[in-house]
Formats: structure tokens, sequence, C-alpha cells
């Protein structure tokens, strides 16, 4: 777009200087700068230094931009191409944005607004992992204004706060079999009677499976359109992953836990027809999406009092129109399942298997997560490591001991 940026020179008064005129391609409206001369062969020279500097970008066309402009051109242009969790969570920002910043031009998200909007984060109490999420996009946003020459330089972003080593980086935390058998309970209360059976199923399920709540409401018997398949021909029960329907957009088949194929091969052959996990909804019983799903099981997460974290955020209080530090209770949810799964096979395979189970592109996922995470569990196991090769060196020591005496004996019995 900047290549077909022409300057020329205009005359806009009889004693005033030449004045430089283009096109923005931001807008589409025309530009105007003073060439500082009333000579045209000095103004041209000037024409010609300004459009070699619009050209490459050594100068900003459109820093004036209004910042709500830019976000709609975004939103239009870059954001179609864009997953659509992607696509929401770009959205989400430009509303921070816009709630805690207020920035009227494009321009003017400048590096101590970014300062400014980095501390505002967190005096909501927000994580630093989120704060890095919001600015990492919105950087995101800006490279592309750079790349469209709306703006000279992307500014300097803040520098986020590090986690301690050690700390919890999970938003909430494995449950234990009790909690389950709660939820499981808590189940017909919150869905009712009617579709109780096809909800627990679902917890059970991915109790022992580990998958997410995405794959788990897709995942199908036969081949239609989901992408996510259970492949029964093999000797094992396996996961077929097509690359669309996939996190780490990769065509794979993955082996799924022992306890999950039981489940599976439960169920007759004739019915595995469709999805494995029927979720109907509690009254007018239509298969619902996703995100309903994951609604109604944080309700029953929150019906069995299932607590998994627990923080202070800043709440704005309406009464008084003063934000006050509010703890906020995090009650079990879908994901949560996951995590019992992982931190249930952490202590029985190795880093690598226990990724393919829970299906993570980067190694690094595993071991951050799953990994070395639970002290008392490595204790056990270092313990009950020591104790076995106690146990083996006292067992070596008695057949060693024996057949000392019976070397000794048949040795004394010779000399007779």
């Amino acid at each position: 777009m900047s290549e077909e940026i022409r300057v020329t020179v205009v005359k806009v008064g009889s004693d005033r200087p030449l004045s430089l005129r283009w096109i923005d391609p931001g807008t589409g409206k025309p530009r105007f700068k003073s060439s500082g001369t009333k000579s045209k062969k000095e103004a041209e020279r000037a024409a010609a230094k300004l459009e070699h500097d619009l050209r490459n970008g050594s100068l900003a066309t459109n820093v004036r931009m209004p910042w709500q402009d830019f976000v709609v051109k975004y939103s239009q242009q870059v954001l179609p191409g864009k997953a659509l969790k992607t696509q929401a969570m770009y959205g989400t920002v430009f509303n921070v944005i816009d709630r805690l910043v207020k920035p009227d031009r494009l321009g003017s998200l400048n590096a101590t607004r970014l300062d400014e909007f980095s501390a505002l984060l967190r005096k909501e109490g927000k994580a630093e992992a989120t704060i890095k999420t919001y600015l990492a996009h919105l950087r995101g946003s800006l490279v592309w204004a750079k790349k469209m020459k709306w703006i000279r330089e992307i500014p300097e972003f803040p520098e986020v706060l590090r986690a301690p080593k050690g700390s919890c980086v999970m938003k909430g935390r494995a449950i234990v079999r009790e909690e389950l058998d709660r939820m499981l309970r808590a189940t017909r209360r919150v869905v009712g009677p009617k579709v109780a059976k096809h909800w627990r199923r679902l917890l059970v399920g991915l109790w022992w499976s580990g998958l997410r709540l995405g794959e788990a409401v897709v995942l199908r018997w036969d081949g239609l359109s989901s992408g996510l398949l259970v492949d029964m021909s093999g000797r094992r029960p396996m996961l077929q992953i097509d690359a669309e329907a996939e996190k780490g957009h990769r065509d794979r088949l993955l082996p799924l836990a022992p306890e999950f194929c039981r489940l599976l091969s439960r169920v007759p052959a004739e019915k595995r027809r469709g999805k494995v996990f029927s979720v109907p909804h509690p009254s007018s019983g239509r298969q619902l999406p996703c995100d309903e799903v994951s609604v109604i099981l944080c309700k029953i997460g929150r019906r069995a009092g299932v607590k998994v974290r627990t923080k202070i955020k800043s709440r704005l209080d309406k009464a008084t129109g003063e934000r006050k530090p509010t703890e906020v209770v995090k009650f079990a949810s879908a994901h949560d399942l996951r995590r019992s799964f992982g931190e249930r096979w952490s202590g029985l395979v190795m880093p690598k298997e226990l990724g393919e189970l829970m299906r993570h592109e980067n190694p690094n996922t595993t071991n951050k997560y799953y990994v070395g995470r639970n002290a008392q569990k490595t204790a056990d196991v270092c313990f009950a490591a020591y104790e076995a090769a106690k146990a083996r060196q006292q067992a070596e020591r008695k057949v060693q001991t024996v057949n000392t005496f019976v070397n000794t004996d048949a040795f004394e019995g010779s000399d007779e």
C-alpha cells in the first residue's frame, strides 16, 4: 500500500509556503504538510524526501487515526483469519483497554499508557499470566499497525512480573475421588432426573479419559464430520484426531487410558454410533455446545461444594462506586477433572508417555503442570524405592551367608 504513495506540490495561497499533498493509505483521505518554502524547486525536493520516508515507513502515515477506527479495521481485516477463541480474546483485550485506558488515538498508546494499563490490571487482581496474555495480544495488533505504516514504531511494553518458582500456575487443582462422588450425587439436583444419567456418564468419562471438554462433546464412534473418533479396529482402542479438530493442528493417532478403554468396551457394538457422550439440555433435550456444557458442569461443581481455588480480586461495589478486595471462589469445572487424570498418571508413566496421554503439543507443558509438582508424592516414591532396595540387599546378604555355610561344610567334609 505504501508503494502507491505520491507526494505532490500544491499552492494553497499567494502569500503562504507551498504545501505537500498525498493520499493517506489508511483512510483514503488527502493529507497536507507545509514545505516551508515558496520556491517550487525546493518544495519538490522536500516532496521527494517526504515520499521516500512515507514509502519506507520512516514516518507514520496515520498516527492520529481514532483508536476505535483502528479496532474496527483490525476486527474486519485480521481477526476473521484467526481461530474463534483468538478472536474472542482480542475482543476482550480491546474492551479492557477501552475501559481502563480510554485511548482516543492509535498513536496515544505509548509506553507510559501501557505501563498504566499493566498497573491497573494488577490493581484489579489480574494474574501475571493474564496480564502477559493481554499485552501479547495488544502487541500483535500494533505489529500489524506498524506493518500498515500507521505507526512508526511499536511502543516499549512493560515487563511482566515473574511468578515465584514453585508457585501454583494452574487456575484450579486436581480433585480427588471423594469430590468426584459428590459431583455425581449433585448432578441430579442440577440437571434433573430425566437427563442426569447422561451428565454423570460425561463426568466419569472426563475423569477416566483426560479429554478436554471440547474434545469430549464432539467425540464420535463414526466418522461424521467431527474429526475426533474412537478407533476400535486395533488391538487397543485409540483416539483418532484430524488436524482441524485438535489443538496441535496435526493428524494424530493417540493411545487412550486403560480405564477409559474399559468404559468404551462396555458399549455394545450395535450402539457405537453417533456421539460417545450425549449432553442434552435439562428441559428441552437438545444437544448443547461446549460453552453451555461448561456452564452446567461448573454449576454441578458449585452445588457439590468442590472448591478448587480461592483468590482475592478487586470488584466494583455498585453501592459506593469503589473497587474493594473480594474473595472469589472457583468451584470444580471440567478441566479440573482433566487435571486429576494428569496427576494420577504422572506417578505411573514417564513424562513422554504422559504427554501423549494428555495430548500436549509441547513437552514443557507436561513438565510445567504435572511432573514434579507433588513433593509429598515424590517423597513417597523415593522412600518406597529406598525400602525396596534395602530389602533386596538384605535378601542378597542372607543368600551369600547361606552359600558360605554350604561351601564351608562341603570343604570341611572333603577333609575328613
